[in-house]
């Protein structure tokens, strides 16, 4: 039996990532430890960090799952910040 399951990008530097550089569905975003001083997570359907956000996590003051299941036509970029950076884990398909 197979299960359809999602593939998953870790991110644990200030960076930007394009974690899919075709149309897919963004599942979930997890902070597994959040940053300090202006940490945030933003989230990009496109393929460089341009347009406007799918969303932009405050990753200085919260951390945990967070569920998207939308769909992005351009591709899935994040941006991450901060002094030290969060630790993301990214859940795509």
């Amino acid at each position: 039996m197979v299960i359809d399951g999602f593939s998953y990008a870790v991110i644990s530097t200030a960076t930007t990532t394009t974690v899919k550089s075709t149309a897919g569905m963004l599942h979930s975003i997890t902070v597994n430890s959040k940053g300090t001083v202006a940490s945030s997570i933003t989230i990009y359907n496109a393929l460089t960090a341009t347009g406007t956000p799918i969303a932009i996590i405050d990753s200085l003051n919260l951390y945990g799952t967070f569920s998207f299941d939308v769909y992005f036509n351009t591709g899935l970029t994040i941006v991450t910040t901060g002094t030290v950076a969060p630790n993301v884990t990214v859940s795509y398909r």
